[in-house]
């Protein structure tokens, strides 16, 4: 288990959009995959924002620090 704060989040979240009348495995299938739809792209874009900070960071800050300690 690499996370165990899913396995918490999980067991707090999902029940109370399951259905106890219903069969439960399509339901946590359907869960499932919609957790990990929204935390992809939720992770991917954490990674194109991080990226660009640091490209950002790059350019503009250590020319000036660079400047700032050669002087």
């Amino acid at each position: 288990m690499a996370n165990p704060f899913a396995v918490v989040f999980f067991g707090a979240l999902f029940p109370q959009f399951i259905d106890p009348t219903a069969p439960v495995t399509p339901q946590l299938l359907a869960l499932g995959a919609a957790y990990l739809v929204i935390d992809g792209a939720t992770l991917l874009l954490w990674g194109w924002l991080g990226v660009r900070a640091a490209n950002a960071l790059k350019r503009r800050s250590f020319g000036l620090s660079n400047r700032i300690c050669g002087a």
